[in-house]
């Protein structure tokens, strides 16, 4: 396996050849999310090769957003605020990558920003993702994300989690 590097988005980083078979999500790689990036609106990072970096294998993007107080999470019960989170907007690998776990690399990239911005910057409540459908739901799920409400396809990790997991000795 190749030595893997997260990068931020850059111009040095060749968006037009990325084909993860979703065209939405091809496209905003390739027109939308410098841009955006540049505005500060969404941060996309991307996962390369050490070796080929300017070949992007998975990316993902975040973003800040506030969500009404889970319920059933005790630290939050009776809140009347919404509380922060980071959210993660996109994921998604390469085709020529698929099934090598870089979804994976990329989510626990995402879990990973959650927790240094609790550490060093401010808090917030977790990792908070919009599912595409129930399968991406699952995926998310084996990753111990909670559903806000029950089928919904909006999941959290709490913050306590995200730190756990970076905490926890594992390969990347």
């Amino acid at each position: 396996m190749p030595r893997i590097r997260k990068e931020q988005l850059s111009r040095n980083h060749d968006r037009a050849d990325f084909d993860c078979g979703v065209e939405e999500l091809n496209t905003f790689l390739q027109k939308t999310a410098r841009r955006q990036d540049e505005r500060h609106l969404v941060r996309t990072m991307v996962l390369v090769d050490a070796e080929q970096p300017e070949q992007i294998l998975a990316y993902y993007s975040t973003a800040p957003c506030e969500i009404t107080p889970p319920t059933g999470v005790r630290a939050w019960k009776n809140y009347p605020h919404p509380v922060p989170f980071l959210r993660m907007t996109r994921l998604a690998s390469h085709l020529s990558v698929r099934g090598l776990g870089f979804g994976e690399l990329a989510l626990l990239a995402a879990i990973e920003d959650a927790a240094t911005i609790s550490r060093e910057f401010t808090a917030i409540g977790g990792l908070v993702v919009d599912a595409k459908d129930q399968r991406a739901a699952g995926f998310y799920e084996k990753y111990g994300f909670i559903r806000v409400e029950e089928d919904a396809l909006q999941l959290f990790l709490p913050i306590q989690d995200c730190v756990s997991l970076m905490d926890e000795p594992h390969e990347r």
